[in-house]
């Protein structure tokens, strides 16, 4: 990659290593939108999730922004989208989060009704 190249890239919020591309989104109170690398620094902000769904009380002002590419870049083409295999595997993660909560969910209210029974039967 040459120096022009290289000149277009944007650095990541918290890390500062120019990348070609970020994630654009918020990561707390302020509001303000931040540029982060798509690799750890997204991780610790999101939980690797857009929108950080099934992670709302680890992330609360995580809000995903959208993908910044520098067109600049020459040669290769370079994509901002994930690969198959990285959404499908997130698809499932998700889908098996839910089906936990879920059964969990259940697994509680059946619980508290054997519960009031027990408190029933003693009194």
């Amino acid at each position: 990659m040459s120096d022009h190249e290289q000149s277009h890239d944007k650095p990541c919020t918290m890390c500062g290593t120019p990348r070609p591309v970020l994630v654009r989104c918020q990561i707390d109170e302020s509001k303000t939108w931040n540029f982060i690398c798509p690799g750890d620094c997204w991780k610790k902000v999101s939980g690797g999730v857009e929108d950080a769904r099934g992670f709302e009380d680890e992330f609360p002002h995580y809000r995903y922004g959208g993908m910044w590419k520098n067109k600049h870049v020459d040669g290769a083409k370079m994509s901002a989208k994930k690969p198959k295999k990285v959404k499908q595997k997130q698809q499932e993660k998700r889908a098996e989060k839910e089906r936990q909560a879920s059964q969990d969910a259940t697994w509680t209210a059946k619980d508290a009704s054997d519960k009031q029974d027990s408190a029933d039967l003693a009194h």
